[in-house]
């Protein structure tokens, strides 16, 4: 018996089998649970919070959608975090107004860093639209004039795992300076179906859902450094037109 889990982000799943630590995996001898050293519970905290800020960035957004940078000119650099992250906010609540005239919903990702010198400036992830009632490169232009606007488009080969990496990390490494990354509350939250399979063993290369196909290199294999029962993980991605049997 294993447990599966599967996060259904809309045009990719992701998916991760484990053993039950109170079941124990085929043909190994239970083990002595070791306690978790410090740098084990860090180690699974980041890695848990890269996976939630990745599966927040997949479910509500696409490739070709911005990651988008916003930076300072020396004269208009803010003389705090807390100056910094109330001129993002206006400029977040000056796009969200522009976006809700065009009946559309405005979603957001950004966490704000201060560089090695001091100077602040500000991740973002937004959607791109290009109609002719609205357009959010034409909008982000307008909306910050405190500096540079650097639009950087997503792309879904890693750099959506890349991206919530830097935004943990960031987070982490600047948590004292209040540094911590926030979202637009639209945004889809996804939750994992769990279910509990009756078979001893998963196949080590797992076979793709109907109307899906696993994603090269997302596999892998390992083994829980704590319980010592393997686990496994990977992404499919569903075919374009078509739909997925569930």
């Amino acid at each position: 018996m294993y447990v599966r889990k599967t996060y259904d982000l809309g045009w990719v799943k992701q998916i991760a089998k484990y053993y039950p630590g109170n079941y124990g995996a085929p043909g190994r001898k239970r083990q002595a649970k070791r306690n978790r050293t410090p740098e084990d519970i860090a180690r699974q905290n980041m890695t848990n919070r890269v996976r939630h800020i990745q599966r927040l960035i997949m479910a509500n957004f696409r490739e070709g959608d911005w990651h988008l940078v916003l930076s300072y000119t020396k004269d208009l650099r803010p003389e705090s975090m807390a100056e910094a992250k109330k001129q993002v906010r206006k400029f977040l609540g000056d796009m969200r107004t522009a976006y809700k005239k065009a009946g559309r919903e405005f979603k957001y990702i950004y966490v704000t860093e201060k560089g090695k010198r001091g100077a602040c400036h500000h991740h973002l992830i937004i959607e791109d639209i290009a109609e002719p009632d609205l357009n959010t490169k034409r909008l982000v232009i307008k909306a910050w004039d405190y500096g540079g606007k650097a639009f950087m488009p997503l792309y879904e080969a890693g750099e959506f795992e890349d991206l919530a990496e830097y935004i943990a990390k960031k987070e982490t490494k600047e948590e004292n300076e209040g540094c911590t990354y926030s979202r637009s509350r639209n945004l889809v939250v996804p939750e994992a179906k769990r279910e509990v399979i009756h078979r001893k063993r998963w196949r080590a290369n797992p076979v793709p859902e109907k109307g899906y196909y696993i994603v090269a290199g997302s596999i892998v294999n390992g083994e829980n450094p704590v319980t010592g029962y393997p686990y496994q993980h990977y992404t499919m991605r569903r075919i374009e037109g078509r739909s997925g049997s569930g």
